[in-house]
């Protein structure tokens, strides 16, 4: 199974360093190359274990011919960033290879669905392990955690399904398979929406959103996270998201969310597709999301000042 890595941010070198060290063939080739955003002419890449051990490898680059062979084909780019990734190279990729998304928030689904081809498959990858960039081509993993992988579009043989399962599960680990991959996308968005946009506008850490000059604000998101996912046909509950979101941001305590480190680097925030989207949903079914609107306009603001 060929796989190409499209995004060289730090989870694209992550996936990439895991899966690279995991498959090779019985010749001792490596199956899984990079696909940078942006050309490079280095040939190593440096990877920081939990432990601090910082150690370089080779990589191998994907070219027009690896990405037109592919079997699977993972996307590490930011939401705001998988429409143009996907334009870039979609008149390379074969009718039947499996492209996987993992990304924060949602609303990718709808602006790429009409560049897909009916016989291909796209899987969404949620993943929970923390990695930071360190610098370009130098990745830290700095958490475990456990994956899930379902079906956004189109179909999935078994011995396929379970290909794919195994060469994963053998370099990320703790990988599940979700039939219903549609209600776990749902309960990470909420997390996104509380954690993401009180740390980035507070400037604190995951485990502070758990204070309690949070709370009712959290409980406000979250009551219309639950609003705007019933008219969608997701069933969430508000009690089970307040604890959930409470273990998160506890076991994450003195992690920088991703949308911190973003507004910290003067970079484009993931906002449109967590906050924001939550926002465009309430306005498609006529219901009030006031809390949402306001820290996706708040954030807005923050991204506009840089």
């Amino acid at each position: 199974m060929n796989i190409v890595i499209v995004g060289q941010g730090a989870i694209g070198l992550l996936c990439y360093h895991r899966l690279s060290q995991a498959i090779i063939n019985q010749q001792g080739d490596n199956l899984v190359s990079l696909w940078p955003s942006t050309p490079t002419t280095l040939s190593d890449y440096l990877f920081s274990e939990m432990n601090d051990i910082a150690k370089s490898f080779p990589f191998t680059m994907a070219d027009n011919q690896l990405i037109a062979s592919a079997d699977v084909i993972i996307f590490c780019v930011k939401s705001y960033q998988v429409t143009e990734a996907l334009k870039a190279v979609d008149h390379l990729i074969s009718d039947d290879a499996v492209i996987i998304l993992t990304h924060n928030g949602l609303g990718t689904l709808e602006e790429i669905s009409p560049r897909l081809k009916p016989s291909q498959c796209l899987l969404a990858l949620l993943l929970t392990q923390g990695a930071k960039k360190v610098a370009p081509y130098h990745v830290k993993h700095t958490g475990m955690g456990h994956s899930d992988l379902g079906i956004i579009y189109g179909t999935l043989d078994s011995i396929k399904q379970k290909q794919l399962l195994e060469h994963l599960n053998k370099s990320l680990k703790q990988l599940s398979w979700q039939e219903n991959i549609q209600q776990a996308q749902w309960k990470k968005l909420a997390i996104n929406c509380v954690i993401n946009p009180i740390s980035a506008l507070n400037d604190i850490e995951n485990g502070e959103v758990n204070q309690k000059a949070y709370q009712r604000m959290t409980e406000d998101i979250i009551s219309e996270v639950v609003a705007v996912a019933t008219k969608e046909g997701v069933i969430l509950s508000e009690i089970l998201l307040r604890q959930l979101i409470h273990n998160v941001a506890k076991s994450t305590n003195r992690n920088t969310s991703s949308m911190r480190a973003d507004v910290r680097n003067k970079r484009r925030t993931e906002i449109e597709y967590i906050n924001g989207y939550i926002h465009r949903l309430g306005e498609k079914h006529k219901l009030t999301t006031a809390m949402n609107t306001q820290l996706w306009l708040a954030v807005k603001a923050l991204e506009d000042k840089y």
